[in-house]
């Protein structure tokens, strides 16, 4: 059975960019523009992608090695697109499929590969290319399509005469081809033109001559076909990006209070009647229940949020909140909080790499770093669990079931509260508390009567 492979293109200086760093890993909101693309080749069940470095290569291949199926291949000399990938010429077996496409592109859909491909397959076409039908097509190159609807050829703008240039169908620079058909094409390419580079878009004519057809497969959403060679051009895209997620959320039952002031990455799920206000962020892979309301001025990172929970003006990084739970104002939940139902962590109150158990109360002004808080606790304001030592090694704190810790107490990890123990306001704990205990440690208080007199 044929398979599919992708090869992207990302080997650019991307110049008009005018960074330091390689224009694939510049960001769209949160995530870099390589990313948006790989990801989509992987969500069209393209199983191994190759992507062609060139240019700082070393920053690019750093970013991706930890994904899987995604291969790095190093373009020493920049000489076009067609050269490009050639690189992969040695990764492609005769009977694969292979999609082809600038890693500029972060808008592409999963949908639109599949279709692209779908395309190709079913017409048995040595290949298609992928175009956009547009108003005013300015420098782009137009498709010219022959009698039968499939391609004949690309022509740049400045090669169109007056009818060619009326022409509103452009090349996107996405192609899908047969891998024999492309591999047998390399071969074929030549710098004989002003810039002295290989061309990939030679290779359909190439492809044509051998005595097959090419087809042409017309976008259905022509905001995907946006790349991005400046800054200018990335703030489009990036809000263009931004503006299709926030309308599939609403379309799904959310409510968004201002949407052009909410800001929402692309893997986000949120359940419906949840309402998010103002100012907020959710970003990565987060996931928020149903009926919540998020905001304003709030930040969620990779985060699981139950259902019936309130977030207000708090940040939220890689952590686990279940339902019924208030978080804030001005909390911050730092990664590996675990907490359970019904349970409030409140102003200016951060966590970080806990397990609270349900219905406990964290009010305000607390820190509890490396620790397991059982159900039912409540830790006054002003509370510390000091989780390092002079070592610089972290410890954990217990707080076991029913356990209540007095105002501006420091428990000295490691260390254990036992069930339905009480600390008194103001102590140091340094040891282990017994179940049902009472543990005061501070400092007899001594008062000098009329001392200032003296």
């Amino acid at each position: 059975m044929a398979k599919v492979k992708a090869i992207v293109l990302a080997g650019g200086k991307g110049t008009r960019m005018k960074s330091e760093l390689p224009k694939v890993l510049h960001k769209i909101y949160d995530k870099c523009i390589i990313d948006y693309v790989c990801d989509a080749c992987k969500e069209a069940k393209i199983k191994d992608t190759y992507v062609i470095v060139g240019h700082k290569h070393e920053m690019v291949e750093e970013h991706l090695k930890n994904k899987k199926n995604i291969k790095c291949i190093l373009q020493k000399d920049q000489l076009g697109t067609g050269h490009a990938a050639m690189q992969a010429k040695d990764y492609i077996e005769d009977d694969d499929y292979v999609f082809v496409i600038n890693g500029d592109q972060p808008l592409i859909s999963s949908q639109t590969i599949k279709s692209l491909i779908s395309f190709c397959k079913q017409g048995n076409y040595g290949g298609a290319v992928l175009s956009a039908i547009i108003d005013h097509p300015g420098s782009l190159g137009r498709i010219i399509r022959d009698s039968f609807g499939n391609l004949n050829r690309i022509v740049e703008r400045k090669d169109c005469n007056e009818e060619e240039e009326r022409v509103n169908e452009i090349n996107i620079g996405v192609y899908c081809f047969k891998g024999k058909l492309l591999k047998d094409s390399f071969g074929k390419l030549d710098d004989n033109n002003a810039q002295n580079e290989y061309y990939i878009t030679d290779i359909p004519y190439h492809i044509k001559d051998m005595g097959y057809n090419f087809g042409v497969y017309a976008i259905a959403d022509i905001s995907e076909y946006q790349g991005i060679n400046s800054r200018e051009e990335l703030s489009i895209a990036t809000a263009t990006l931004l503006d299709k997620t926030r309308k599939q959320h609403m379309n799904n039952g959310v409510t968004l209070i201002d949407p052009s002031s909410t800001y929402i990455s692309l893997n986000v799920k949120i359940g419906k009647d949840t309402i998010i206000y103002p100012g907020t962020h959710i970003q990565g892979d987060t996931v928020i229940g149903e009926n919540c309301i998020i905001g304003p001025n709030s930040h969620i990172i990779s985060s699981k949020i139950g259902n019936n929970v309130v977030v207000e003006t708090s940040k939220i990084t890689e952590s686990t909140i279940m339902d019924n739970c208030k978080i804030g104002p001005f909390a911050h939940i730092r990664p590996k909080s675990n907490i359970n139902e019904n349970v409030k962590v409140g102003s200016f109150a951060e966590t970080k790499n806990v397990n609270i158990g349900e219905n406990t109360k964290i009010p305000h002004l607390i820190y509890t770093g490396d620790a397991d808080i059982g159900k039912n606790v409540e830790i006054a304001c002003g509370c510390i669990t000091a989780n390092m030592n002079t070592k610089w090694e972290k410890n954990r704190t217990v707080i076991k079931d029913g356990a209540f810790v007095g105002c501006n107490s420091a428990l000295l990890a490691p260390v254990t509260i036992g069930e339905n123990s009480i600390v008194g306001a103001g102590s140091t704990i340094t040891e282990d508390v017994p179940d049902n205990s009472l543990a005061i440690a501070r400092e007899k208080q001594i008062t000098k009567k009329d001392y200032l007199k003296k």
